[in-house]
């Protein structure tokens, strides 16, 4: 149990950002904004408002390779969301690199 706060905390804004990229590398649309930023309290969860940026590639079940970026600093997403991207083009060119299994 969290203890019980003797301050108000604190409101940050987290920037995200999002990619979708098919089997051979071609980038989808995906319909919403490739970025975008949202208000967030400091104890929202874990991590989600203490770091500048973080970024992640996963593969999806229909064989999309997503690409995720969110952070406080937002000329820091926008930099990570580039080697995010390119990440996810090579994790969809070549899912053997990442372990990615062939059985989606």
């Amino acid at each position: 149990m969290r203890a019980i706060r003797d301050r108000m905390p604190d409101r940050k804004v987290v920037f995200h950002a999002l990619a979708l990229f098919a089997p051979g590398g071609e980038r989808l649309n995906v319909g919403t904004p490739e970025q975008w930023s949202v208000a967030a309290w400091e104890f929202e969860s874990d991590l989600y408002t203490d770091l500048a940026v973080r970024w992640h590639t996963t593969r999806r079940p229909g064989q999309e390779v997503e690409a995720q970026v969110r952070g406080t600093d937002k000329d820091a997403v926008a930099a990570a969301l580039a080697e995010a991207c390119a990440q996810a083009v090579d994790r969809a060119r070549d899912p053997g690199k990442y372990g990615d299994s062939d059985e989606w």
